[in-house]
């Protein structure tokens, strides 16, 4: 069983993708919104293998608290799931060595599922 966390600030897609993770496989350990701190989140005793968390509209505030993450909790892997790939910065992504990014307006259920199970195997998915 993967392990999955998500954080992302709306809350019927936090619940929809947590009933679906965990109905096709996955155990969802956590969701919150962005306002929480993700770094306490992580210090739960049981910490995902993979975290799923949404890029903000702040693109400043994204990087440095997936850099945090990064530094803090390498063995977590992290898909970023964003609405607006243009608005995302994909080399900045992968050069803090990010595994994976998801359009949400373009992903169906089955890409999620393929980009957790690459990721979990040590795939890149962008």
């Amino acid at each position: 069983m993967i392990k999955i966390m998500i954080a992302d600030d709306h809350d019927l897609y936090r619940e929809v993708l947590r009933d679906f993770l965990n109905r096709n496989g996955f155990t969802v350990v956590d969701t919150l919104g962005m306002e929480k701190c993700l770094e306490s989140a992580l210090q739960a005793k049981s910490l995902p293998d993979i975290a799923i968390i949404a890029f903000k509209s702040s693109r400043t505030e994204n990087l440095a608290c997936l850099r945090r993450m990064r530094t803090n909790f390498p063995a977590v892997k992290i898909l970023v799931t964003t609405l607006f790939d243009d608005r995302v910065p994909a080399e900045d992504l992968k050069e803090l060595g990010i595994e994976g990014m998801i359009v949400k307006s373009h992903a169906d259920t089955r890409e999620i599922i393929t980009a957790l199970h690459a990721i979990q195997e040590g795939e890149k998915y962008f």
